[in-house]
C-alpha cells in the first residue's frame, strides 16, 4: 500500500485536467496528427480502413482494431505505431518528434478527449496556392505563324491540339455557320431570307459584318440574359413546402435583358446586383438589380408563420443566408463557399470563419417587394426631394429643441398629457397593426358540416348591429380576401348558452351567400335583447381539397359600442395557432393582417375616447406654444412647416413607384416576417447548427483569394448597405482574377459547349482543371483590358476559327481526344427547351416579340393555403402563350411539364450547365403535346397560306424549319406523306427531325 499511493500521485499529477486535457489535444495533438497522419487516414477510402479526422473514427479504429484505449496510453495501437527507435508510422515520412509523441501519450491517458465540433482537416488539400485563387499570370500568346489562325484564341486552341498530335477541322459552310450563330447568340433560327443573302455575300467581311448584326438585336439579350437567369436560380415563386408566387421578380428578369444589351461593362454588372441601391442612388435600375440577392427559394412557412425566438426560424433564416452568398460567390467566383458552412473547406482554403464572415454581409438585408420608380428623372427627383425634406427635418427639430426651453407649467403639464396618452395609444389594438388574423374551425374533408363559434357579453343587453369582419390572408403578394367566409350561415342572439331559445338576426342557410370579399358585413339586429352571440356555418368555404369556416373579427354594437370587444369566446372547435388563429383573436379588436379603415361603431370605445384626448392635449399644448413665442422663431417655424408641406405634397404628386421582388431592409410586415431595423448579430456555428452558436463574426471576404483585401474597414459597421458594398468592391476589384476567369470560361462553354473549365461553379480542388490554363488566363486579362465588355469577349470568340470549324467527327481525331477536350472539331449541339419551343413558334408564324413585363401564366392559378399550379388546364394556343419562352413565368414546386422534360432548368438550384438528355419521354412529348400539336397545325396554315401548290410549301418548310431546300427523295417523301396523314403532320415530323433539333 505505501508503494502504490506515490505512484498513484505520480500518475495523478502528470495526467492533465479535463479543461487541460482539451488544450493539449487543440494545441499539441491535433496539430501533431494533422502533420503527420491525416493525409493518408482521412476521407472516403483512408489507408488501413483508418479515420483520425474524427474521434469515432480514432475509436473504431482500422483493419488491425481501435487505434486508442482512452486512460491507457501503453494499451493503445496508435502510441505503438508512432514511438520507438523505428516507430511504423508515419510511412515513408519523418517520424513523430519527442514532445508530439510524449503529448499524444498524455492525452490517451488523460482519456483521449476530443471537443464536440472539432474535425482535423488534411491541410495538403487546402493549401492557397491553387490556381484559381492565384493572381494573374502574364502569358504570350503562342508564336505560331499558320493561316488557320485568326484569332489569338486560335494560337491557344492549336498549340494544344499540335501537343496531342491533333489538327483542326475545315471551316463550316455558310448554312451551318449562320444557323449556328443565330440559335447560340438569339435562340431563334435565321429565317430563308437571312440565309441567302449571307451565303450570297461575296464581301469578306461578311461573317463579320453577321456577327455584329446579331450582337446588336435585342434578341441577344433574350437569349444571353436567359443562360444568366439558370446560373442565378431566378425563379417567381417562393419554393419549399409553400410556394407563393412572386408578382413583383419580373422587373430583375428585365434588367438582366437590358443590361446584355446595353453591354453594361460587366464590373459593374456585379456591382449593381450585390449593392446597386447602395452604390448608384440615381440610378432605379440598380435598385432592381438587387433581385439578384432575392432570386433563390425562400421558406415563407420559416419566415412569416414561424414565432421569433424558435429553431425553426433561426434555421430558416441561416437558411436565407446562406442561399444569397452561395448565389454571390458561386455565380461571380465559382468557389463553392457553402460547403464550409459546417467545418472548413475539406478540399479548399475556405475556412469556416470565411463563411460566416459572408452571411454576415447579409445580415441586415431580407427579400421582399420594394419601390422603385422606372423613370431615371422622376427617380432622381424623388431622391432630390427626400434630401430637402430630411434637411428641412432637421431645422425643425433644431427649432423644437428651442421650445424645450419654453418652461410654461401649463406646457409642462399637457405633456405629461402627451405623453401618457400617446402611450394609451400605443398599448390597445389598432387595425393597422394587426399580427392575428382570427378565428379558424377544424378543417374537414366535405362541405356540408355545421361548424358554430360565439361570444359571451356577460350579460343580456339590447342590441342595434352585428358586424362580421371576413378573414384576409397574404399569399405572397396575392391577398386572399374572404378566407374561410362560410357561403351558408345564421346568426342568432339568445340568453340561453346552448340556444335553446333564440332570436335569429340573419339566415342564409337555405341559400348561398355573395362571397363579401375585405367587406364588413353589417346585420341589423333591432334592439333584439341576450346575452349570447352565435354564428353558425351550414355549409363550408373551400380552400383546395378541403373545408374550412373562418372569420377575422365579431363586433356587437349596442349603444355605440363595441360590447363583443374582449369577452369570452367559445367554439364547436378550433384551430389554436397562436399568434394567426385562435377563438381569442375573434373580438380581438384586430380585423386581420391587411389594413381595414376602421369604423367609429366597431372599434373599441376605449380606443376612440384614447384618440381622442391624445388630439385635444396636442392640439392644446400647439396653441399654448404659439401664445409664448417670439415672433422669429414663431415666423421661422411656420415657414420650416410650409415648407416641409410644400415637398411633401410634390413627393406626393410623383408618379405611384413599381414593385421589385428584391434585396430589401425596409418592407411593411407579413406575419413574423419583419425588417431587421440593423444587421442580425452572426455566430459562428458548431457543426452548422443554431443552437451551437460560438464567437461573433464580422463581415468580410473569403481570405484565401490573392489580390484583393478580404478584410472589410467599415465606417459604420451597423450600416447594412457598407457591408454589401464592401463586397461589390471586393469583387470588382482589378486585382480580383477569380471573378474574370468566371464569366469568361462561362462564356466559352455557351458558345462552345463545354468550358475551359468543366465546372463553371467550381474552380476548386473537386472542380475540374482547366484543358487550356494559359488561354483562360489570356483571356482574363484581355476581357478586363478591353473595359469588361461582353459583347467584344464573343466577337473575339466568334470570329475565331476554333468556333468556325464543322462539327464531322473524325476516326483519327477521336482516338487520340475522343471527348473533343482540345477542340478539333465544333460541337453538335441539341436546342436546350426554351430553343425548341420558340423555334416551333417562330416557325409556324406565332412568335409574339414583344419584349418586357410582368411574366405569362402558363397554367391555371388558384391563390390557396398551398397554391395550384396547373399545366393542363391552360389552352396551349392562348395568345398569351405565344411569346418568347425567358418571359415565361417560372414555379418552383411544379415546373412546366413539356419544358422539364427537355432539361428546362430547375429555378430551385444554380444552374451553372444544363443536362443534355435523350430519353424516351423526350420523342414522345415532341410528338404529342399539345403545343407541339397545334403550332405543326399552324405551320400549316402558314405554309398554305403563303403558297398554292404542295411542291412549293415542302419547300418552303424545309427553308423556315431546316435553313435549307429538300432534295428529290425528301420531297418526294414528304408528298407520299402528306397525302396519307396531311401537311400538318408532315410540318409534325419535320419539326421532330434531328437536324431541326440539333446545331451543327
Amino acid at each position: 500500500m505505501p508503494r502504490i499511493l506515490p505512484t498513484l500521485l505520480l500518475l495523478l499529477l502528470a495526467a492533465p485536467s479535463a479543461a487541460g486535457a482539451n488544450d493539449l489535444f487543440r494545441d499539441e495533438v491535433a496539430p501533431a496528427l494533422q502533420q503527420h497522419c491525416v493525409r493518408c487516414h482521412a476521407g472516403d477510402e483512408p489507408k488501413g480502413d483508418l479515420n483520425l479526422t474524427t474521434r469515432a473514427g480514432l475509436l473504431n479504429g482500422g483493419n488491425s482494431g481501435a487505434s486508442v484505449a482512452p486512460g491507457d496510453a501503453e494499451a493503445s495501437l496508435l502510441l505503438d505505431y508512432i514511438s520507438g527507435d523505428e516507430p511504423a508510422m508515419p510511412k515513408d515520412a519523418p517520424p513523430l518528434s519527442a514532445e508530439q509523441v510524449e503529448a499524444i501519450r498524455r492525452w490517451i491517458a488523460a482519456g483521449a478527449p476530443w471537443p464536440e465540433d472539432f474535425e482535423l482537416v488534411d491541410k495538403h488539400k487546402v493549401d492557397d496556392n491553387w490556381w484559381s485563387l492565384m493572381p494573374l499570370a502574364q502569358v504570350d500568346v503562342p508564336a505560331i505563324d499558320a493561316p488557320w489562325i485568326r484569332t489569338p484564341v486560335d494560337a491557344f486552341i492549336l498549340a494544344k491540339l499540335r501537343e496531342n498530335n491533333l489538327e483542326p477541322s475545315p471551316e463550316a459552310d455558310r448554312r451551318t455557320l449562320i444557323r449556328r450563330l443565330t440559335y447560340d447568340l438569339h435562340g431563334l433560327p435565321p429565317t430563308p431570307e437571312e440565309i441567302e443573302a449571307f451565303v450570297a455575300d461575296p464581301d469578306p467581311n461578311a461573317y463579320r459584318n453577321l456577327v455584329d448584326r446579331l450582337l446588336a438585336s435585342p434578341r441577344y439579350g433574350e437569349r444571353w440574359g436567359r443562360h444568366w437567369l439558370d446560373i442565378v436560380h431566378y425563379g417567381e415563386s417562393h419554393g419549399y413546402d409553400k410556394d407563393k408566387p412572386r408578382p413583383n421578380a419580373w422587373p430583375y428578369r428585365d434588367y438582366v435583358i437590358n443590361s446584355f444589351n446595353e453591354d453594361k461593362p460587366y464590373d459593374r454588372f456585379v456591382a449593381e446586383q450585390i449593392a446597386g441601391d447602395v452604390l448608384f442612388v440615381h440610378d432605379p435600375q440598380a435598385t432592381v438589380a438587387t433581385g439578384f440577392i432575392a432570386a433563390g427559394p425562400w421558406d415563407f412557412v420559416g419566415h412569416v408563420e414561424l414565432r421569433e425566438g424558435t429553431v425553426d426560424k433561426d434555421i430558416a433564416r441561416s437558411n436565407d443566408r446562406d442561399d444569397m452568398l452561395s448565389n454571390a460567390m458561386s455565380t461571380f467566383t465559382s468557389l463553392t463557399v457553402h460547403c464550409a458552412r459546417c467545418h472548413d473547406h475539406k478540399f479548399d482554403p475556405i475556412r469556416q470563419q470565411d463563411y460566416y464572415a459572408l452571411q454576415a454581409v447579409f445580415a441586415g438585408v431580407d427579400r421582399a417587394d420594394r419601390p422603385y420608380d422606372a423613370d431615371p428623372e422622376v427617380a432622381r427627383r424623388r431622391v432630390h426631394l427626400a434630401a430637402q425634406k430630411t434637411q428641412l427635418d432637421e431645422q425643425l427639430a433644431a427649432v423644437e429643441r428651442r421650445l424645450d426651453a419654453i418652461t410654461s407649467p401649463e406646457i409642462e403639464a399637457i405633456d405629461s398629457l402627451v405623453a401618457l396618452t400617446s402611450e394609451l395609444a400605443e398599448d390597445l389594438p389598432e387595425e393597422t397593426k394587426s399580427k392575428t388574423l382570427g378565428y379558424h374551425s377544424e378543417i374537414m374533408p366535405r362541405a356540408d358540416v355545421t361548424k358554430w363559434v360565439q361570444v359571451d357579453l356577460g350579460r343580456s343587453i339590447p342590441i342595434d348591429e352585428i358586424v362580421l369582419v371576413p378573414a384576409h390572408v397574404a399569399y405572397g403578394g396575392h391577398p386572399g380576401p374572404g378566407f374561410g367566409f362560410p357561403p351558408r350561415f345564421k346568426v342568432e342572439v339568445s340568453d340561453d348558452l346552448d340556444f335553446a331559445a333564440s332570436q335569429v338576426v340573419c339566415d342564409y342557410t337555405s341559400e348561398d351567400y355573395a362571397h363579401p370579399g375585405d367587406r364588413w358585413q353589417h346585420f341589423a339586429a333591432d334592439g333584439k335583447q341576450g346575452r349570447f352571440v352565435r354564428v353558425t356555418a351550414t355549409r363550408l368555404w373551400e380552400r383546395t381539397d378541403d373545408w374550412i369556416f373562418a372569420l377575422g373579427e365579431l363586433a356587437v354594437l349596442s349603444g355605440g359600442e363595441n360590447a363583443a370587444f374582449g369577452k369570452p369566446v367559445t367554439a364547436l372547435d378550433s384551430i389554436e395557432a397562436s399568434p394567426s388563429w385562435a377563438t381569442v383573436n375573434l373580438v380581438d379588436g384586430f380585423s386581420s393582417l391587411v389594413r381595414v379603415a376602421a369604423a367609429d361603431g366597431v372599434r373599441p370605445l376605449r380606443r376612440q375616447k384614447v384618440d381622442a384626448a391624445l388630439e385635444q392635449a396636442k392640439a392644446a399644448r400647439k396653441a399654448r406654444v404659439n401664445e409664448l413665442l417670439d415672433d422669429d422663431t414663431g415666423a421661422e417655424l411656420t415657414r420650416l412647416q410650409a415648407e416641409l408641406a410644400g415637398i411633401e405634397a410634390e413627393l406626393a404628386s410623383l408618379p405611384e413607384q413599381q414593385e421589385v421582388y428584391a434585396a430589401a431592409t425596409e418592407f411593411d410586415p407579413q406575419g413574423a416576417f419583419k425588417p431587421a431595423g440593423e444587421p442580425r448579430p452572426i455566430h459562428l456555428l458548431g457543426r452548422g447548427d443554431v443552437r451551437n452558436p460560438k464567437g461573433l463574426v464580422a463581415p468580410s471576404a473569403v481570405a484565401a483569394v490573392r489580390g484583393p483585401e478580404g478584410h472589410f474597414t467599415l465606417d459604420e459597421a451597423q450600416d447594412e448597405g457598407q457591408r454589401r458594398a464592401a463586397l461589390a468592391g471586393w469583387l470588382v476589384d482589378p486585382r480580383n482574377a477569380l471573378v474574370r476567369r468566371s464569366i469568361v470560361n462561362r462564356v466559352w462553354q455557351y458558345h462552345f459547349g463545354k468550358g475551359i473549365v468543366d465546372s463553371p461553379n467550381d474552380f476548386g480542388r473537386m472542380g475540374t482543371l482547366p484543358t487550356h490554363p494559359e488561354l483562360l488566363e489570356w483571356l482574363a486579362g484581355w476581357f478586363a483590358d478591353h473595359g469588361h465588355s461582353l459583347k467584344q469577349l464573343h466577337r473575339l470568340l466568334l470570329l475565331s476559327a476554333v468556333y468556325r470549324q464543322e462539327s464531322q467527327s473524325r476516326d483519327e481525331a477521336a482516338r487520340v481526344d475522343a471527348a473533343n477536350r482540345y477542340l478539333w472539331r465544333m460541337n453538335r449541339a441539341r436546342l436546350d427547351a426554351e430553343c425548341i419551343r420558340d423555334a416551333m413558334l417562330y416557325v409556324a408564324g406565332q412568335l409574339d416579340l414583344t419584349m418586357g413585363g410582368p411574366s405569362v401564366q402558363h397554367f391555371f392559378f388558384k391563390d390557396d393555403h398551398s397554391p395550384v399550379y396547373d399545366y393542363a388546364r391552360f389552352d396551349v394556343d392562348d395568345p398569351r402563350s405565344r411569346r418568347r419562352s425567358v418571359y415565361r413565368f417560372l414555379v418552383r414546386s411544379v415546373p412546366d411539364p413539356f419544358m422539364d422534360c427537355l432539361d428546362c432548368a430547375d429555378p430551385s438550384i444554380m444552374t451553372p450547365k444544363r443536362n443534355t438528355t435523350l430519353t424516351s419521354i423526350q420523342a414522345l412529348a415532341l410528338l404529342n403535346n399539345p403545343l407541339i400539336v397545334r403550332q405543326s397545325e399552324h405551320f400549316a396554315e402558314r405554309l398554305q397560306s403563303e403558297h398554292d401548290t404542295l411542291d412549293a410549301q415542302l419547300t418552303a418548310a424545309y427553308r423556315l424549319a431546316l435553313g435549307r431546300e429538300p432534295d428529290d427523295d425528301e420531297r418526294q417523301a414528304l408528298a407520299d406523306f402528306v397525302a396519307r396523314h396531311g401537311l400538318a403532320s408532315a410540318c409534325r415530323v419535320i419539326l421532330n427531325s434531328n437536324e431541326f433539333l440539333f446545331v451543327d
